[in-house]
């Protein structure tokens, strides 16, 4: 086994099947995973989940991404098209706790393995579906990714700057992360009825859950959402002596006045409430031009200014996929092999 389960871990003897591809549906049952369950990636025949061979390729010739997303679980081929492949996925889904998937409305009815079909054969199954869409929207089927789905939440519009492509895929992994609040939600509710339910998430739906304060103040001529964009000149980003940024965060008077008073600028502290803060910014930027980001940084941070030197991801610490779990998987444990278990999880679940 290359999962570390501990027994007293939140999710210790969950079974999870994953029928999910690309980046959402992997994402939630990661976090399953990091939570103590044993999670169970069901695959079609062929090359199985297609991020497994997109490119770049790791040092295992896999996508790290797909290897990231995928470290600890189980893989195994079912095929669908075949009845003996619905067969298996049924009986699976009769000893699993929660089956997670991602395909568009209706797929799994047509093959005959609906999940209201697979809650019958066992009531205490938990389902969760990943869709693009809403259901009660025009797009309900239509094909997306994550930039379709910021574009129509919203999330691409934020300011008045040309829209542009995202720097995470936040629906992605927000719809991920919904996707297993949910299933440990249902798991909670079944310790008290013992009945399995359906979760239902979407990415568009996901995204824009997150657009809750923008949503708030859409209406308002003046936004806070606007001062954490920048609106404020304590609350930026500025270009030092050495190409380096400084992430200046005195977004609180006290912090203003602490600032003003540690790079020698008290005539500023009375600018803090300036509607237009353009002026204000501007000289700050020509001051914190004159040093090296760090100076700024050790001078600022002793002065209890908050602040923070712009790290690249290369230079910045690397952080567990869910910091508080007790169970987790093994930062080197591998990705599976396309249908690598098949064998021996059908023989360990006596289906074959």
């Amino acid at each position: 086994m290359v999962m570390v389960t501990i027994h007293d871990s939140p999710l210790a003897g969950v079974t999870v099947l994953d029928l999910s591809r690309l980046i959402p549906g992997p994402y939630a049952t990661l976090l399953l995973a990091h939570l103590g369950a044993q999670v169970i990636k069901v695959e079609p025949p062929g090359v199985g989940d297609y991020l497994r061979l997109l490119p770049p390729a790791g040092p295992d010739g896999m996508n790290p991404i797909f290897t990231t997303l995928n470290r600890g679980k189980r893989s195994i081929v079912v095929d669908l098209n075949d009845a003996e492949g619905r067969r298996v996925l049924r009986e699976l889904a009769r000893r699993a706790d929660v089956l997670v998937e991602s395909f568009r409305p209706g797929v799994l009815d047509r093959f005959g393995v609906g999940l209201e079909t697979l809650r019958r054969d066992n009531p205490r199954l938990i389902t969760c579906s990943l869709a693009g869409y809403a259901a009660d929207g025009p797009l309900a089927s239509a094909p997306g990714h994550d930039l379709t789905y910021q574009a129509v939440a919203g999330a691409l519009c934020l300011t008045d700057a040309p829209p542009a492509p995202p720097v995470l895929p936040l629906a992605d992994l927000a719809g991920g992360l919904f996707a297993a609040l949910g299933v440990v939600a249902a798991l909670a509710a079944r310790n008290v009825s013992g009945e399995g339910r359906h979760v239902s998430v979407t990415l568009e739906e996901s995204i824009g859950a997150l657009l809750i304060l923008e949503r708030a103040e859409m209406d308002m001529p003046f936004r806070f959402g606007d001062v954490l964009r920048g609106g404020r000149a304590g609350y930026r980003l500025y270009q030092c002596s050495d190409g380096r940024y400084l992430a200046l965060a005195a977004l609180e008077e006290k912090f203003w006045n602490a600032f003003c008073d540690a790079v020698g600028r008290d005539a500023w502290r009375t600018r803090f409430a300036d509607i237009d803060q353009t002026p204000l910014a501007a000289e700050v930027a020509a001051l914190l031009a004159e040093r090296p980001a760090h100076e700024w940084e050790a001078l600022l941070r002793a002065a209890d200014v908050p602040c923070a030197v712009a790290a690249t991801p290369a230079e910045a610490r690397a952080y567990a996929p869910l910091p508080f779990a007790i169970g987790r998987v093994l930062p080197e444990a591998p990705a599976p092999r396309h249908g690598e278990h098949t064998a021996a999880v059908l023989r360990e679940w006596g289906i074959i």
